[in-house]
């Protein structure tokens, strides 16, 4: 599939949604004692509970609309259809 009409630049949600999860994922490691992993140091913001949750929600939106983009590029770039895009986004 090729797909493009976005210039392939709906991914970006992704990796915006995998550094919600990352940041979430080491919230608590304390700025002074970081975590080294693969060459990186990962610590955390020390973000309220209400937050952290508020942004697993945002994390679940990203990766959610950049599903419905990636299904509307392939629908409008002739490699499904428009019925596809509305069956694999569960327009009813």
């Amino acid at each position: 599939m090729s797909g493009g009409h976005f210039g392939y630049n709906d991914s970006r949600l992704d990796d915006l949604a995998e550094q919600l999860e990352q940041d979430i994922k080491y919230n608590d490691i304390p700025w002074d004692q970081p975590v080294k992993k693969d060459d990186e140091e990962y610590y955390g913001f020390q973000l309220e509970p209400k937050t952290i949750d508020y942004l697993k929600n945002v994390a679940r939106q990203l990766r959610d609309l950049r599903n419905v983009l990636h299904e509307y590029d392939y629908a409008v770039s002739g490699d499904t259809c428009e019925k596809t895009f509305q069956e694999r986004i569960g327009i009813k």
